[in-house]
């Protein structure tokens, strides 16, 4: 990833991922992660909710730290494509 955005970064003006973690994308996959993290069934709810804490902590710390704004859509509805594009123009980000 490091070499593609080093090679294109004049041209990348932001990057979408998508995509499923195969691994946890099904009913054994989920069970041996929850297994190597110690984590039991009832504990699941809290696990999953203190992780997406993490997560989003940690993406709002690095676009902050890079002076850039995080918004959320509050509806799905909402075009994501739209709002980049608002900000890019906002920010004269062409």
């Amino acid at each position: 990833m490091q070499e593609f955005i080093a090679k294109h970064t004049e041209e990348i003006d932001r990057l979408v991922f998508r995509g499923t973690l195969r691994s946890i994308s099904y009913a054994e996959g989920m069970m041996g992660y929850l297994w190597a993290k110690q984590v039991r069934l009832t504990e699941f709810g809290k696990h999953v909710l203190r992780v997406s804490e993490r997560w989003k902590q940690a993406c709002k710390a690095k676009a902050e730290a890079l002076g850039r704004p995080v918004k959320y859509l509050v509806s799905a509805g909402e075009s994501k494509e739209e709002v980049a594009r608002g900000i890019a123009a906002r920010d004269k980000i062409e």
